[in-house]
C-alpha cells in the first residue's frame, strides 16, 4: 500500500509500506479520508517522538472495513471512523470510562505507530465508531480528533446553561470547541489572530470576537473579555494557542470560580502566580484527546447539524506536505483532509 511516513531524520516521504494484516479483534480499514491536524507539525518537528521511526503519520481518518480478524465482530464494508488511542479497557481509568488516559498506555495512531495517512490501517475493533449514511468520510475523519477533542474539553469543563466561555484560538480545533460550547448553552466569545478568523467563529456560533494579530496584545484581553461581560469576566476559558502571553491572558480572564481549560500541545510554560488561582478559586484543567464516546457524541451532533465540520481543503496523499505547509503558515480555515478514496 501506499503511506505517508515520518523517518528518524524527520523527512516525511510518500511511497510503498508493508500492508497491514488484522489479528485476533483486529480489523483491516480501507481509510477514505484522514485530517490533517497540527499535532502532525510537533511529529515532524520532533516534539513529539515516534517508537520507532519509520511510521505512519496521521491520527484522523474513516472509511470503510475491509477484513475482519477473528473475534472482531465487525463486517466488510461497515462505515467507520477510527478511535485514535487504544486501550486496554480493564484497568482503572479505561473501568471509569477514561480510555483516553489507560494506566497501559498501549498506544495511539499516528503518534507512536502506524497511522491513518495511507490506503489502509489496522486498529482493534473496540477502536471502531459507525458512521452514519448523513456524515461524510471526511467529516468523520476530521471528528475523530479535532471533533471528539471539542466535545471532551466542554465536557471536562463543567460548562453550562447560561454561562460565558472564551475560546482563544479559532483553528481547526477551537472552530468546534466554539460549536460545543455554544451547544452546552454558553454564550461564546472567540479570540482569533485575523479578521478573517474572527469572521469565521462567528459565522460558527460565536456571540462576539476579538482580534489579537501579535503576543504583546494579550495584555489587554482581561480588559477586553471584562468589557464584555460587565466587569465579571468569563466562567471558561478555553486555551488553545499555547503560548506563555496567551496562557497568562486567559487565567486573568476568568471570573470567580472560572475555570482554565488547558487543550492542546505547548512547548511553552505557565508562568503564574498561584495567588492568581488561590483568592478567585478558579481552576486549571487538563485535556489530552478524548474517550471514545466523546467520539461518538461528536459524530452524533454532526449527524443531527448541531457540529458543523468547515473543510478547508482536500489533497490527494500525495499533497499531504502541502496540506502541513499551508498549516504550519497559518492559512487554513477550518481543517483539511486527505482524500484516499
Amino acid at each position: 500500500m501506499r503511506a505517508a511516513r515520518i523517518f528518524e531524520d524527520l523527512s516525511l516521504r510518500v511511497g510503498e509500506a508493508p500492508d497491514p494484516a488484522p489479528g485476533p479483534g483486529e480489523v483491516l480499514v480501507r481509510v477514505h479520508a484522514a485530517g490533517v491536524c497540527g499535532t502532525d507539525l510537533h511529529i515532524l518537528d520532533g516534539m513529539i517522538k515516534p517508537d520507532p521511526y519509520p511510521m505512519t503519520i496521521g491520527h484522523e481518518a474513516a472509511g470503510v472495513v475491509e477484513a475482519a480478524g477473528d473475534g472482531a465482530g465487525s463486517s466488510p464494508g461497515d462505515r467507520v471512523a477510527v478511535y485514535n488511542k487504544l486501550y486496554c479497557g480493564a484497568c482503572e481509568q479505561c473501568l471509569a470510562g477514561r480510555p483516553n488516559i489507560c494506566d497501559g498506555e498501549p498506544g495511539q495512531l499516528g503518534f507512536n505507530m502506524d497511522g491513518g495517512d495511507a490506503e489502509y490501517v489496522v486498529v482493534p475493533a473496540r477502536n471502531l465508531v459507525p458512521v452514519p449514511a448523513a456524515v461524510d468520510f471526511a467529516t468523520a475523519a476530521v471528528l475523530s480528533c479535532a471533533g471528539m477533542t471539542a466535545v471532551h474539553a466542554v465536557r471536562l469543563s463543567s460548562l453550562r446553561l447560561g454561562q460565558t466561555a472564551v475560546v482563544d484560538g479559532i483553528g481547526g480545533v477551537g472552530i468546534l470547541v466554539v460549536q460545543a460550547a455554544r451547544h452546552a448553552g454558553a454564550r461564546v466569545i472567540a479570540v482569533a489572530d485575523s479578521e478573517d478568523k474572527r469572521q469565521f467563529a462567528l459565522s460558527h456560533g460565536a456571540a462576539d470576537a476579538i482580534v489579537i494579530s501579535q503576543p504583546g496584545d494579550y495584555a489587554g484581553l482581561p480588559g477586553a473579555v471584562r468589557d464584555r461581560t460587565g466587569g465579571r469576566g468569563t466562567d471558561v476559558y478555553f486555551e488553545l494557542v499555547g503560548t506563555r502571553e496567551s496562557m497568562a491572558a486567559g487565567i486573568r480572564c476568568l471570573a470567580k470560580g472560572g475555570r482554565f481549560v488547558a487543550t492542546g500541545y505547548t512547548d511553552q510554560e505557565l508562568a503564574i502566580h498561584p495567588i492568581e488561582f488561590i483568592l478567585s478559586e478558579t481552576s486549571l484543567i487538563a485535556t489530552v484527546a478524548a474517550t471514545r464516546q466523546d467520539l461518538q457524541d461528536a459524530i452524533n451532533l454532526s449527524a443531527s447539524g448541531q457540529m458543523t465540520v468547515p473543510i478547508a481543503g482536500r489533497y490527494p496523499l500525495d499533497g499531504v506536505q502541502d496540506a502541513l505547509d499551508a498549516l504550519r503558515k497559518r492559512q487554513v480555515l477550518g481543517r483539511q483532509v486527505l482524500d484516499l478514496r
